[in-house]
């Protein structure tokens, strides 16, 4: 059992990369605590059994998070049966190998887009005043490549930098309506993607840098907790690192 708990009742947040990995794990941790959460994703038949656990508490929006008329009206939606939001988490991201003598220009744009821009969006509605409460907090999920590029994925190290120093702009700009937002940079976990990214790197390099070992999804979404928490009311526009040591 975690040795810290949190009451989210009565707030609400949008989670997006919902269906697997760090998105389901956060939108189940913030169901657990008692939020109504939004969570969006492409694939519908995870999203339909991540609801089923926590009905009540957990509504779902299958769709791509480029396509931001229907990202606004699944908000919309959800603000209207539940009231307005209390923050958000950008945890929807892509990943591909790009070395740069034969990397795909599509893939790399597909990164951006989904990791970058679809996140810029996100924290664009989710600070909305129609949509949102005075005071939101909002996380997006960065990277220990976005601090120390990783050789053959530019691609994903610059969207993942571009994110980080975005959020320190943006942090300036919605204080003035108490709203929040900060980026966490994980090191290597376990999810599908990061497997997929471990796969195409040196394993014992990893085991070498990464002190503690691969990680959990629940090393990270704990810390997501705690940034959407009142316990982080005085941290805004910075960024984490749960990086297991790696860059120690």
């Amino acid at each position: 059992m975690p040795e810290v708990k949190y009451n989210f009742a009565d707030k609400n947040f949008i989670v997006t990369g919902a269906s697997s990995g760090l998105g389901r794990q956060t939108a189940l941790e913030l169901a657990q605590a008692g939020a109504r959460v939004l969570a969006i994703a492409r694939r519908e038949e995870q999203l339909h059994e991540l609801k089923s656990l926590f009905p009540d508490n957990i509504s779902i929006a299958a769709l791509d998070i480029r396509e931001y008329e229907q990202m606004e009206q699944a908000i919309k939606d959800f603000v209207a049966k539940n009231s307005k939001l209390s923050g958000c988490v950008h945890a929807a991201g892509t990943f591909a190998f790009t070395p740069l003598k034969m990397y795909d220009e599509q893939v790399a744009k597909d990164m951006m887009d989904i990791t970058f821009w679809a996140g810029i969006k996100l924290v664009q509605l989710a600070t909305k005043a129609a949509y949102a409460n005075i005071g939101t907090s909002n996380v997006m999920i960065s990277s220990i490549s976005g601090i120390r590029g990783q050789k053959a994925f530019f691609a994903y190290s610059a969207a993942k930098a571009a994110m980080k120093v975005a959020v320190q702009s943006i942090g300036k700009e919605i204080v003035a309506k108490k709203h929040r937002i900060n980026t966490i940079s994980p090191g290597m976990f376990d999810t599908d993607m990061t497997t997929e990214s471990a796969r195409m790197r040196d394993p014992e390099e990893i085991a070498a840098k990464q002190l503690l070992g691969m990680g959990k999804t629940t090393d990270i979404s704990g810390v997501i907790l705690f940034l959407l928490s009142s316990r982080a009311s005085w941290i805004t526009g910075t960024d984490i690192v749960v990086d297991g040591g790696y860059l120690a």
